[in-house]
């Protein structure tokens, strides 16, 4: 094992020595690196460690320094923390001991897994594995604990970070933890007692919570968003996935075959300009109600890429009273040219805007979602009722 020592008389570490010994059959390294710096906090923090990049097989094997899989110290009734250092196995994790946690000095530990222990059945884990001795300590007051996330498995999970969980297992039981800070690499909880196992995980979705639709092109206007106009094996093409959540919802809108650097804006309208068909519907006079959600633009190779959070399955809707309009739902979603000059060359005149952006001044509509050919309805409708006439949704 490998065993960072401080040396309290110097808030920058010296090389000091190199200590190699034998016991029980492992090398033991004592090393003071200039890299990793102690710095006294004014709470008097009993031991800082930082996991150095370097042990497992040490210096006397020839084969170099190895990641290390574990760290350790001494934490007091003063506090203190341990976080795995850049490039180690440990790297991202982090434990947080308050002051008046512990009532004594305590020797604590952190490793990574051997083996993964399996998670609860519908959930999937986002990051390593980690082991925290000694398993089931409890604490006078909660601890943090931070663990490194794999945005891209949180994102091919269908979840957003705010979603990722902590799994804990304490006596073989799991129990889910919610977060209290989550970005994209990292998710924080607080803890009561050391966990034996804990993993970073998100929730799979159900599959009747997943609704996917595809945009259709605004016909006059697709040669003027077109990466390769004229082409028809290489049209634009945007699929929308929402994934329905407890207090809000998750779309993801994916496009490709747009044209580079184009930008749009992108809206949930009442109503959709095209039937169920793709094809522009003449009985259709205008959006009606319209909510503004982000704005989209096309990258260099033709993707587009967008996500958002908010209210939209079933259930989202608007209203205004001063007007006397009613509650109006807007169940489906398109976006609009931003610049009105990009769709002139498809017969847009610049002098007659939409105000399809925060100017108030943008271009056509570009794409749009299509009604359910029986409902009528759109696509963030997944509980329509045909009971009445029209059909309507049910929240």
């Amino acid at each position: 094992m490998t065993v960072v020592e401080p040396f309290a008389s110097s808030p920058e570490w010296m090389v000091e020595q190199f200590i190699h010994s034998q016991e029980r059959g492992n090398l033991v390294t004592r090393i003071t690196i200039p890299s990793y710096r102690f710095v006294f906090r004014a709470t008097n923090l009993a031991a800082v460690l930082l996991a150095a990049a370097c042990g497992g097989g040490g210096y006397g094997d020839g084969g170099g320094p190895q990641p290390i899989q574990d760290m350790q110290a001494t934490i007091g009734p003063q506090g203190g923390e341990l976080a795995g250092a850049k490039g180690s196995a440990l790297e991202g994790v982090k434990l947080v001991v308050p002051a008046g946690a512990l009532a004594s000095d305590t020797r604590i530990a952190i490793k990574a897994a051997s083996t993964d222990a399996a998670l609860p059945a519908g959930t999937s884990g986002v990051g390593k594995q980690i082991q925290i001795s000694p398993a089931g300590l409890q604490l006078a007051l909660p601890a943090q604990l931070t663990l490194p996330v794999d945005a891209s498995q949180v994102e091919a999970n269908l979840r957003f970070a705010e979603d990722v969980k902590v799994w804990v297992q304490d006596a073989g039981q799991w129990a889910q933890t919610q977060q209290i800070d989550g970005a994209d690499g990292t998710v924080t909880i607080e803890i009561s007692s050391l966990a034996a196992v804990a993993e970073a995980g998100v929730d799979r979705p159900e599959p009747q919570d997943v609704v996917r639709f595809d945009l259709h092109p605004n016909p006059r206007f697709l040669n003027c968003f077109a990466q390769f106009p004229g082409d028809a094996n290489r049209t634009p093409s945007v699929q929308a996935t929402v994934v329905r959540g407890d207090l809000n919802d998750e779309l993801t809108l994916r496009g490709r075959n747009i044209k580079p650097g184009l930008q749009f804006d992108l809206f949930t309208v009442q109503r959709s300009s095209l039937d169920a068909d793709g094809k522009v519907d003449p009985t259709v006079p205008n959006f009606g109600l319209a909510w503004y959600q982000s704005e989209v633009k096309a990258r260099s190779n033709g993707d587009v890429r967008v996500k958002i959070q908010t209210i939209l399955l079933d259930e989202i809707f608007g209203f205004d009273p001063i007007v006397g309009l009613g509650p109006t739902n807007t169940f489906h979603i398109g976006f609009w040219f931003d610049n009105p000059q990009d769709a002139a060359a498809c017969g847009f005149d610049p002098n007659q805007p939409t105000p399809f952006n925060g100017d108030h001044h943008a271009g056509p509509l570009a794409m749009i979602s299509v009604p359910d050919a029986t409902t009528g309805l759109g696509p963030l409708c997944t509980k329509p009722d045909t009971s009445t006439v029209p059909a309507h949704c049910n929240p």
